[in-house]
């Protein structure tokens, strides 16, 4: 046999096959591809597609967590708003009740007032004198009105000092500031405390105090001894 012969049945060798393999792999993905194209189908497209997709899944998550976050926002805050309206309520019973409590004992300590004084009666209940330095001392009157209703009692107050031989000292006379008179606004009771200064000479033996509803009522006067406080309780004259 001839050797040009021999040498053409020399079997192929394995980088030939390989290459033949992967040209031929290359034509039929090429086919495959070129049908999907002809069909539609563009694995570009599918490529853009897929990132969008996962874009919007992110996108879908977010809003998801932002839900879930806004839920249970809302849910802790009706959980707060039911515990304050709870609260309120509870709060209110309570006001509720004291009130009451305090409008019973105001009835009765302004029925024992009135069982005591009168209805409607306007008066010194307690007339007191402290002594601050020589010759100063602070007067404190205790106004106490007995009344059924809340009414405001607004007037003036003043009063005058008796010494020896009857002698008379107003209050424009001993106080610091010349005051002729005090005012006074008293539902229930007012207490109205004033310095008075006494001559070096002078030796004070009582203590009268008046008081008037208005400007053009008719005064009141309740008299009291000079006792500076310390002493036994005042009695009123």
């Amino acid at each position: 046999m001839p050797l040009s012969e021999k040498k053409s049945r020399k079997p192929m060798s394995r980088r030939r096959i390989a290459m033949i393999a992967i040209a031929a792999l290359a034509l039929l993905y090429g086919g495959f591809e070129l049908g999907r194209r002809t069909a539609g189908y563009s694995i570009v497209d599918a490529m853009v597609e897929g990132m969008d997709l996962r874009r919007r899944n992110r996108q879908l998550d977010d809003e998801n967590h932002t839900l879930q976050r806004r839920v249970a926002t809302a849910e802790l805050g009706q959980r707060v708003d039911r515990q304050a309206q709870s609260d309120a309520q509870r709060m209110m019973s309570e006001l509720q009740a004291e009130t009451s409590r305090q409008q019973q004992e105001l009835q009765f300590y302004r029925g024992l007032v009135a069982r005591q004084f009168g209805a409607g009666t306007l008066r010194v209940q307690e007339l007191r004198v402290r002594a601050e330095e020589e010759h100063r001392y602070r007067v404190l009157i205790t106004l106490v009105q007995a009344a059924t209703r809340e009414a405001i009692a607004n007037g003036t107050v003043t009063l005058t000092i008796e010494g020896p031989e009857g002698k008379m000292l107003t209050l424009a006379e001993v106080e610091p500031d010349k005051r002729r008179e005090l005012p006074f606004s008293l539902r229930f009771f007012q207490q109205i405390e004033v310095l008075i200064d006494l001559p070096l000479d002078f030796e004070p033996s009582g203590l009268h105090v008046e008081y008037r509803l208005g400007r053009n009522a008719e005064p009141v006067r309740q008299s009291f001894p000079w006792r500076v406080e310390g002493d036994a309780e005042t009695p009123v004259l």
